[in-house]
């Protein structure tokens, strides 16, 4: 996670009044019978409101733009100061961020296309760079939206035409940022062991006075909610992730869509954003009671059942990141070429969770040389920090050609339970000039 707060923190904020007069709303909505989803065609196409046939009551907080539940990505640099122009001060750490709804000045993102069938709603705007005044982001967002049942398929894409081609460090996203009344103030997930077995949820807990005011915990199961006392509220899932930000601003109990407190909930993935990239992610949102919010979450797992398998081919990193490193940038052709520099080399995959019987590890990768021997770290739901304790060698031959590594990672006795994620230390040292490449990554039992 990146040491400054997320541009969302907006909504915890009192805010000055803002540059631009507000426009009023312009809706457009999808309506199922059991569902009705609206989105404000005057503010970038967030959604601004979401309500249950049977419990009528918009769930959605909209105090400012910095809240609904709406795209919102980050990347270098920092500050980001575009033709000199200066940021808000409060929010100068975060950088490059363009989101949905408008900038903190309250100039809304335009809508440039939409489409809604009844079935389909789709919306593609140009994003405004939160932290500035009346500066759109080099970027286009867009989203596809469709009902099922009591649940929100959302799809989602950033397309980026930066004019500065550095490659950043990677940021963590939000994939995507949801807010919710503060009535829903109880933030439940499974973050236990054994996922998938129906074992309790639990209570996850932030102290919003903080100056970073929410929390973070890995969700077993890839789902997580925001409920009232009664178990109610709505809840959101990836199948491809479990790390998740949330928690409560203010104080519990307002159904207020323009309260200041609120209740916030994102599935997060640290993912370097290219001046050029085409980065695509999808959720599922459901609103129910607990019960119905989990059963429909699990019903949806198919990739977090499995022990997984990364092989770097085609128009992603698969949610992997390195530091200490760059990249050759997309699409990924025969591996993920990694350029050494100055810096010691880690690659690092996203988090999520498989159990300690998926023990081979089996790494193919090219390593120039010299011959030299590197770690594979691995991380547990119940110790989320790397340490030597946590790790293996991994003896790298020197050979332009493509070599397999097998390694038995349950030989240490820290393998066990269940596994929250891998790092890659190839080298433990520079090497300046060098390119590595990652082909696949997979594990499975003996």
């Amino acid at each position: 996670m990146p040491s400054l707060p997320l541009v969302t923190i907006v909504c915890l904020l009192a805010c000055a009044a803002s540059a631009a007069e507000p426009l009023p709303e312009r809706m457009t909505f999808l309506d199922n019978g059991t569902l009705r989803i609206g989105m404000d065609l005057n503010r970038g196409g967030a959604v601004t409101f979401l309500e249950a046939a049977a419990r009528p009551g918009n769930l959605i907080n909209s105090y400012d733009y910095g809240r609904q539940i709406q795209m919102s990505v980050y990347s270098g640099p920092t500050p980001f100061t575009p033709h000199g122009k200066q940021p808000r001060p409060e929010w100068r750490g975060l950088g490059w961020n363009p989101i949905q709804t408008g900038d903190c000045f309250g100039r809304p993102s335009q809508v440039v296309e939409q489409r809604n069938d009844g079935k389909e709603l789709y919306l593609r705007c140009v994003p405004m760079q939160w932290p500035l005044d009346d500066e759109p982001g080099e970027c286009t967002f867009e989203t596809w939206t469709m009902l099922d049942g009591a649940s929100v398929r959302m799809r989602f894409r950033v397309t980026n035409h930066r004019t500065d081609h550095t490659q950043y460090a990677a940021r963590s996203q939000e994939l995507p940022a949801i807010y919710t009344i503060a009535a829903l103030h109880r933030l439940i997930t499974y973050s236990g062991p054994l996922p998938f077995t129906g074992a309790v949820p639990d209570e996850q807990h932030n102290d919003w006075h903080q100056p970073w005011p929410w929390t973070t915990w890995l969700a077993s199961e890839g789902w997580s909610a925001l409920v009232g006392d009664d178990d109610w509220g709505l809840g959101v899932f990836r199948d491809d992730g479990c790390f998740f930000n949330g928690g409560l601003y203010g104080e519990a109990g307002s159904r207020d869509p323009h309260a200041v407190p609120t209740g916030y909930l994102a599935p997060v993935e640290t993912e370097t954003l290219d001046h050029d990239i085409v980065y695509d992610h999808a959720c599922l949102i459901t609103v129910g009671t607990l019960a119905e919010i989990r059963a429909r979450s699990v019903a949806a797992a198919v990739a977090l059942r499995q022990a997984p398998a990364w092989l770097f081919s085609g128009p992603s990193r698969l949610h992997w990141h390195v530091d200490g490193a760059t990249d050759a940038g997309l699409p990924l052709v025969d591996g993920w070429r990694i350029l050494l520099g100055e810096g010691v080399p880690r690659l690092v995959s996203p988090q999520r969770c498989w159990p300690a019987a998926a023990r081979l590890l089996t790494v193919v990768l090219t390593w120039p040389g010299p011959t030299t021997t590197g770690r594979i770290f691995w991380t547990r739901s119940d110790a989320r920090e790397r340490d030597a304790a946590k790790s293996l060698p991994l003896p790298l031959l020197a050979d332009p050609a493509a070599h397999t590594y097998r390694i038995d990672l349950g030989a240490s006795p820290e393998y066990r339970g269940l596994i929250a994620g891998l790092a890659v230390d190839p080298c433990g040292e520079p090497h300046p000039g060098s390119t590595l490449v990652l082909h696949s990554v997979a594990l499975g039992e003996r």
